[in-house]
């Protein structure tokens, strides 16, 4: 046989099988742990969600998903690291509202070690956190209207808590204030812990949680705090009796934190569309949502990619509006 005619019948050989390894290569993801980088610290409502879905995932695939957190810096310092780690499907990232809608806006004057346009791909919007604005029982009144009352009558008396200076929280109650004329002062904490701890003593008097935080269930049920509003569309199950935002007649403030799920940029659209999908599928198994979930005040979102770009987009630009009507800056 002529050395052409070994190289076409190689070559006619060779297709087929390299089509075939491309195909079982493509089926083999993820054939590792993946590492997903939190922002907050251990042991939060994230945690647990997270947990959910990694035992969802590991169920689907046979990896686990491997929880790094990362706290720090308004979630700066794990938006960098994910922003930096390989594209490859085998790092992923949690990111809140902050992360990619206030950040952004909040330090404009300086610049960040991410874009939060171009830094990460969007898989899908995991959950929105239910929140619950609660009062120190030293406050007289049991509702928000009083405590707006209240507080116009004794501007220097109540003070809100909250993880610093351009949070979720002290935007929402900096708008809060512009709607209602209430009078607040703000008390930013560095450390998660601290707040609880100042409310308990009484130096701070408000505080706005998401409802599955270590605590907030015990305490309102102690009588060591007073519920006021939620921020749920209809009233909370778990507080059927404290109204809602929209029936405070704040109905124009959005004042929900939402978790999404993120990859680097450049990671492939076939993972990105693989992850979303599963992630999907697990958020809306009625079991995973009775464990995983509801008892911790969450609510499932998903989507595919595209829909949470699309809410990406929006969510900016509500929050720089929230932004400029704080007039919050960390520069």
């Amino acid at each position: 046989m002529s050395p052409l005619k070994r190289v076409l019948l190689l070559a006619l050989v060779s297709a087929p099988l390299l089509h075939l390894q491309d195909g079982l290569a493509q089926q083999a993801y993820p054939s590792g742990p993946i590492r997903v980088i939190v922002p907050t610290a251990a042991g939060g409502p994230t945690d647990i969600v997270l947990r959910g879905l990694s035992q969802g995932f590991a169920a689907r695939n046979g990896q686990s998903l491997v929880i790094e957190n990362r706290p720090g810096a308004n979630t700066i310092i794990a938006a960098e690291a994910c922003a930096k780690a390989p594209p490859d499907g085998y790092t992923l990232c949690t990111f809140p509202k902050s992360t990619i809608s206030l950040n952004p806006v909040l330090y404009r004057n300086q610049k960040l070690p991410y874009d939060a346009e171009k830094s990460f791909e969007p898989i899908t919007n995991l959950v929105v956190g239910q929140q619950v604005l609660v009062m120190h029982p030293s406050i007289p009144g049991n509702s928000f209207r009083e405590l707006v009352a209240y507080s116009k009558q004794n501007p220097s008396k109540i003070n809100y808590a909250s993880a610093g200076i351009g949070s979720n929280v002290h935007l929402t109650m900096e708008r809060m204030m512009l709607e209602t004329g209430a009078r607040f002062t703000h008390v930013p904490y560095k450390a998660a812990s601290e707040a609880p701890l100042a409310f308990e003593r009484g130096d701070v008097h408000l505080m706005y949680l998401i409802i599955g935080n270590p605590g907030v269930m015990e305490q309102i049920r102690s009588g060591q705090s007073k519920p006021l509003l939620t921020s749920t569309d209809a009233r909370n199950p778990m507080l059927p009796e404290v109204p809602t935002f929209a029936e405070a007649g704040l109905s124009s403030l959005d004042a929900r934190n939402w978790f999404g799920l993120f990859a680097p940029a450049g990671t492939p659209k076939e993972i990105v569309a693989k992850l979303s999908a599963d992630m999907v599928a697990i958020l809306r198994t009625p079991a995973f949502k009775d464990r995983f979930l509801t008892p911790i005040g969450m609510e499932a979102i998903g989507g595919t990619p595209e829909e949470f770009a699309r809410f990406l987009v929006d969510d900016r630009r509500r929050g720089a509006e929230l932004v400029r009507i704080s007039g919050a800056r960390l520069d």
